[in-house]
């Protein structure tokens, strides 16, 4: 048995490269258990160095959540509105972080304060940056998913933003904002122990391709007992991760503080397995989005060139593309040599379940999306779907039931139309066609209801068989 000096030595992230784990390689700082367990009191050496499951680690959720106050600033010294600030902010987060941030957008919230959403990584939630004309400003952002660096990396952004723009942040867990590398550690083990442990006890009810951190509203097919942003996983793997964290950094997009070549690699993975429609980019911002990926991965190839690269997939992303640089030619070469994955990276290679508003639908993976808070809309090779749904009830505050929704909205549909029932689920629609544009299309206007909640859908599609398809969709729009 190792003592507890070479146990001490197997955490220490110097020398990480020679104790880390198979399948996991070169990320600095294997999770040392001192850092993922919460401890009252000093206790033996066996305590202290004895690698406990990481089911065992606190429950903590890793994030962000500051308020603060905007001091006067300018040669005329005054506050700014929430507007200018926003605005301000935007502008000095795409100039300081021009590699990290991938979009950035400002709204006014229904409360009437302007907000910033900042997308910072495409495995976490946006980061949001909250102002008012009273200068009370707040930032909020889930952490977890995307790893301690990640949370490092927000905390860092927000005590720049908070330095440059004269936000003093009073409110809030600053220690856990602006954490250290040990403490955002076991914050991370503290999001991602309940999460395993949940996940174990769902697989042995039966379940397949349980989310583990997966982005909300989506659903993927697998066979595989998760799915992560990093790939799915099997049960082995499950099982191993309760037992040595350590190996669940392989489904960590973002473990170190460094922005190094794993850094970049694990950026674009997400990107390939979430978000890459495989075929020829045809809607706004595919183009770019292939282009992202191809630029990160080639960044990533110089540090560090015996990194596990997706030669498959990036010389198919470049050939649908039609990108012939020296790197789009070196993924063609390797992926000739290598041999191609199983299952092939990409969840959009098969159907997925889009979820809105509390009602569910299976899509083609190849559908492109776009989500806003009224309707989600996604489409592709000539059909196309929107999905608008609400809460139902009466001025007394009891639920509308299926059958009242239907009667109110579905009204314009007429006497003809169809009648669909599946469990507690009414619906109605009618079909027709439309030739306002010069090319007739046929079009699906349909409702769906359950107690409490109704949904609106119409569907487009451009070839006249397709009516059964349209048809299918329908009936299958269900509350989820």
């Amino acid at each position: 048995m190792a003592n507890p000096d070479q146990r001490a030595r197997d955490c220490d992230p110097a020398r990480s490269d020679d104790h880390r784990p198979s399948g996991v390689r070169r990320r600095n700082g294997p999770l040392c258990p001192l850092a993922g367990t919460k401890r009252r009191g000093r206790g033996s050496l066996t305590d202290v160095y004895r690698r406990c499951s990481v089911t065992t680690n606190i429950a903590d959720v890793l994030g962000v959540s500051l308020g603060g106050l905007a001091q006067k600033r300018g040669l005329i010294p005054r506050v700014p509105d929430g507007e200018r600030l926003l605005a301000d902010a935007a502008v000095w987060l795409t100039g300081e972080y021009p590699d990290a941030v991938r979009s950035t957008h400002q709204h006014t919230t229904a409360a009437g304060e302007t907000a910033l959403s900042v997308d910072l990584h495409p495995a976490a939630p946006h980061l949001v940056v909250t102002a008012n004309d009273d200068g009370r400003v707040s930032a909020a952002g889930e952490t977890g998913v995307a790893g301690p660096g990640y949370h490092r990396f927000v905390g860092r952004v927000l005590e720049r933003l908070g330095a440059e723009l004269a936000i003093e942040w009073t409110d809030g867990d600053g220690a856990t904002a602006f954490a250290d590398r040990q403490t955002a550690e076991r914050l991370y083990l503290g999001w991602l122990g309940p999460q395993l442990a949940s996940a174990r006890a769902r697989v042995r009810r039966g379940e397949r391709g349980v989310s583990l951190g997966m982005p909300g509203g989506l659903k993927v097919t697998t066979d595989a007992a998760l799915a992560t942003v990093l790939g799915p996983r099997d049960e082995a793997w499950l099982d191993a991760a309760i037992g040595d964290p350590r190996v669940a950094l392989n489904v960590t997009p973002w473990w170190a503080d460094a922005t190094d070549g794993l850094y970049l690699l694990g950026r674009a993975l997400v990107l390939m397995w979430l978000h890459v429609r495989w075929r020829t980019p045809a809607m706004e911002g595919e183009a770019d989005l292939f282009d992202e990926i191809h630029r990160l991965l080639s960044r990533a190839y110089p540090f560090d060139p015996d990194l596990d690269f997706p030669w498959h997939a990036w010389a198919e992303l470049t050939s649908l593309r039609g990108i012939a640089d020296p790197m789009a030619r070196q993924a063609a070469n390797r992926a000739t040599t290598t041999p191609e994955p199983d299952p092939p990276i990409g969840y959009r290679r098969d159907p997925v379940v889009i979820s809105h508003e509390g009602w569910a639908l299976e899509i083609p993976g190849s559908f492109a999306e776009r989500r806003s808070a009224e309707e989600w809309w996604g489409g592709g090779n000539g059909r196309n779907i929107t999905l608008a749904a609400t809460a139902t009830g009466h001025p007394d505050g009891t639920a509308m039931t299926a059958h009242e929704f239907i009667e109110q909205f579905a009204v314009e549909l007429g006497p003809d139309a169809m009648t669909h029932r599946s469990g507690p689920v009414l619906g109605r629609a009618r079909l027709m066609t439309d030739a306002s544009s010069g090319l007739e299309v046929g079009i699906l206007e349909g409702y769906a209801a359950v107690t409490g909640s109704g949904a609106a859908i119409r569907i487009e599609f451009d070839d006249p068989a397709d009516w059964q398809w349209a048809l299918d969709m329908w009936r299958a729009l269900a509350p989820g």
